[in-house]
């Protein structure tokens, strides 16, 4: 049979490249390869970008209002008794001052809240008087079955 010869690299099919190799990249006893200088152009530093000249005077500060000359309403605060709300504004809630405007709400509030119960309590009423006047009805009527059975009986 014939020598047959191994091919490390596809470059290195000629010959050996041990010798390519030591010609080609400069290293140094430890094995550690120079960086070469570089031989193009040095670049300028860059130069700073001049800015353009202000038009005109310089623009003045804006004023800075206060919540009062905006009218901003102050938030939390209670609405004295008595003084109306503009149309365009949400309802809220209603602060009382004083203890006797309290009261008359009050009163007004549980008046209402009887007359509910009241007329609840009437229709339950009616409700019962005819669930009575049904069931007499329905007592009256098993009556006559029951004499009807006795007399054909």
């Amino acid at each position: 049979m014939a020598p047959t010869r191994t091919i490390r690299s596809k470059f290195a099919a000629n010959g050996s490249d041990k010798s390519k190799r030591s010609i080609k990249s400069p290293t140094t006893s430890s094995g550690v390869r120079k960086a070469k200088p570089s031989k193009g152009p040095k670049l300028p530093p860059p130069k700073q970008q001049k800015s353009k000249p202000s038009s005109g005077p310089p623009k003045k500060k804006r004023r800075a209002y206060t919540e009062k000359e905006l009218g901003l309403p102050k938030l939390n605060t209670i609405a004295p008794v008595g003084v109306d709300r503009p149309k365009g504004k949400k309802k809220g809630k209603t602060f009382v001052e004083d203890q006797e405007s309290m009261m008359t709400i009050l009163a007004i509030v549980n008046a209402n809240k009887e007359g509910q119960i009241e007329s609840k309590m009437m229709k339950s009423r009616q409700l019962e008087e005819i669930r009575e006047a049904r069931r007499k009805e329905a007592e009256a009527r098993q009556a006559q079955k029951n004499s009807k059975l006795v007399r054909t009986s």
